[in-house]
């Protein structure tokens, strides 16, 4: 269940509708307001804070504000384009010929009515001042709320007799709307269930209820309806419907109905009966209307300020969405990471546990390992220390002794001993060098000194 309060101000009084819209579209009125308000005054709050007192809450409600038609102006113009921007473009430039005003003094919205088949398209241009949204909107500062647009009161008027009338058929054709106020009407003229054109009557239910005030009061419209002549010369007997205050106007629809040719019916929600309000002469058809429907292309004004702080508000909002998914992605990848490391230590974990209960197991089998590495170089039977010791002895002559032989497969050979004369030793050296297994065998020191009084030289002969 949507709840909504509509806001309309007017003149002298500050109309409030507060609704609740069920499923299927179902609107009830829970309770209509009507707080005066002075004209010439710069800020509505009090009798804002009123309304929202008798509401009864301010959070959780969609506010819909509402600006009355006798404060804008409405033109009915034609514009040779079909492109939406370019239509923008144009009304930017047409705009200040239909008021008194500068361009940064007014604030507009339209409505784009069609294109009519042959060249231009039919708009319907509305222009409010911007003072008067200003002082409007500057209303809803002290309860901290920001309504980020107003809508058009003559919209919300056709919402509420197109709800309210029992035979739909009658908005298919051209037909008339006059909403009585309390000192204004406002005479529309509706095309295909939408609002054509609008003109504001200078009198209202107060100039009405004499019947001797009548007269003026029928001259001017008749004066209003002029403006129609050309669509209403296309349509046979158009009908009049009066909404407003006119239904607490004892046979003002048998005056018109005589006085105009026309056939004229009141439309009256009988929710409005049903609710005390001070005054029976004001109109509450804008802010039912718009409680019940509301269409994307009605007109709305925004001012450039609120526009700004909206932008901004989305912008925030798209930062924080983005914010907010960058810390889950980061999260998410730091989770990742975390579980990858944490299952590769688990794993290492496991294999360390594995590997030192096999060293408990085996304890003495890497001793014998080491054992069996260094004994395996030994026991190539074509590659033998006795092959060597058997090959070196055929070598060796009698006038070299041997005192040394030690071989390593990985280290290589060494033989130490001596001779009486260098020359036996390089002797003994190439004899050493022609056989297979000691081939490359190198002197790599000589030394003299005596043994048993004799002078001998010792020497190291080794090879890789």
């Amino acid at each position: 269940m949507k709840t909504k309060v509509i806001l309309e101000f007017s003149e002298r009084w500050l109309k409030a509708a507060f609704l609740e819209i069920q499923g299927a579209g179902r609107v009830q009125i829970k309770g209509l307001f009507l707080e005066p308000v002075d004209p010439n005054a710069q800020n509505f709050s009090e009798a804002l804070t009123s309304v929202f007192k008798q509401v009864g809450k301010k959070t959780g409600v969609d506010v819909v504000l509402v600006i009355s038609r006798n404060k804008v102006t409405v033109r009915k113009i034609d514009l040779p384009s079909r492109d939406s921007s370019e239509i923008e473009q144009m009304l930017g430039l047409h705009v200040i010929r239909h008021v008194p005003y500068s361009k940064e003094e007014i604030i507009w919205g339209y409505q784009n009515l069609g294109f009519d088949g042959i060249s231009n398209s039919h708009i319907l241009l509305a222009i409010a001042h911007r003072d008067v949204l200003r002082s409007i909107f500057n209303a809803f500062v002290p309860l901290n709320m920001l309504p980020e647009n107003m809508l058009l009161s003559s919209q919300g008027i056709v919402h509420y007799a197109r709800d309210l009338v029992k035979d739909k058929s009658l908005f298919h054709q051209t037909c008339l709307i006059l909403d009585v106020d309390y000192n204004s009407c406002d005479l529309m003229l509706i095309s295909k269930q939408q609002l054509n054109s609008s003109v504001v009557i200078a009198q209202g239910a107060k100039q009405l209820e004499p019947e001797e005030s009548r007269v003026k009061f029928l001259a001017e419209l008749k004066q209003a309806l002029l403006a129609f002549r050309s669509e209403l010369s296309q349509t046979k007997n158009a009908v009049f419907f009066l909404t407003g205050a006119a239904g607490a106007i004892a046979g003002i629809d048998k005056y018109f109905e005589a006085e105009l040719n026309l056939k004229v019916q009141i439309l009256e929600s009988k929710a409005i009966s049903d609710f005390k309000l001070s005054s029976k002469d004001v109109s509450f058809s804008s802010v039912i209307g718009f409680g019940a429907s509301q269409k994307k292309e009605d007109i709305c004004f925004t001012l450039p300020e609120v526009q700004i702080k909206k932008e901004m508000r989305r912008k925030i909002k798209q930062f924080l969405i983005l914010g907010i998914c960058l810390v889950y992605i980061f999260i998410i990848l730091g989770l990742i990471a975390f579980s990858t490391v944490s299952q590769r230590q688990s794993y290492l974990g496991k294999i360390n546990s594995a590997v030192q209960r096999l060293k408990s197991k085996n304890e003495g089998l890497v001793d014998i390992s080491h054992k069996v590495n260094m004994s395996r170089q030994y026991m190539d039977k074509k590659d033998t220390a006795l092959n060597y010791l058997y090959e070196l002895n055929t070598l060796c002559p009698e006038n070299v002794t041997l005192t040394n032989f030690n071989w390593e497969k990985s280290k290589g050979l060494v033989i130490r001993g001596y001779a009486y004369q260098i020359p036996d030793i390089f002797s003994f050296v190439n004899i050493l060098d022609k056989s297979q297994l000691f081939k490359g065998m190198k002197t790599r020191s000589t030394r003299r000194r005596k043994v048993k009084a004799r002078e001998v030289v010792e020497f190291e002969i080794g090879a890789k």
